[in-house]
């Protein structure tokens, strides 16, 4: 039943960029208060900017279109369930981070965030989309989850686990 729910959601997620992208992106504009509450629920609607969200996601639908090696660095299964957090299994804190466990303040440009231009960071650079159906069923809550996206954004605090660590 789970599995029906995560496959639905992520439906209900690509029906409206189907829909964003066979209008040209007015939907956006039109149905904001649908994106808004798939993308960023929690912020207010002077901090979500659609005009910056229709670039970012032209963006990335560009990006993702035009490179393989960047569509391969993210894998992921329709029914697959939200994930908050990367996988720990697979990731860990580097040894040298010297910031908080839970964020990535010490991060001082954000790296992932910024290369991207994320149009979802606030003026203190906190992610207005977190937490959100966007954020869980799509990339953000699965950052890092391989070697790749790593290395891509020479992200300084993960790396991935070894096979003989517990």
């Amino acid at each position: 039943m789970a599995t029906l729910k995560h496959l639905l959601i992520r439906l209900y997620l690509f029906f409206l960029m189907a829909i964003f992208f066979l209008t040209g992106g007015l939907a956006l504009f039109v149905l904001a208060p649908l994106y808004k509450a798939a993308i960023a629920p929690n912020a207010a609607y002077r901090d979500f900017a659609p005009f910056k969200i229709w670039a970012h996601m032209y963006k990335i639908i560009w990006r993702s279109a035009s490179q393989k090696n960047y569509r391969d660095l993210y894998p992921l299964k329709l029914y697959d369930p939200p994930q908050l957090y990367n996988d720990l299994a697979v990731m860990r804190i580097r040894d040298d981070w010297q910031g908080s466990r839970d964020n990535c303040d010490d991060c001082e440009d954000r790296r992932c965030c910024a290369q991207i231009n994320c149009p979802m960071l606030d003026e203190n650079r906190r992610c207005l989309s977190f937490g959100s159906l966007y954020y869980g069923y799509f990339f953000c809550g699965r950052y890092p989850s391989n070697r790749g996206q790593v290395d891509l954004y020479d992200c300084p605090k993960w790396e991935v686990r070894t096979e003989n660590e517990d």
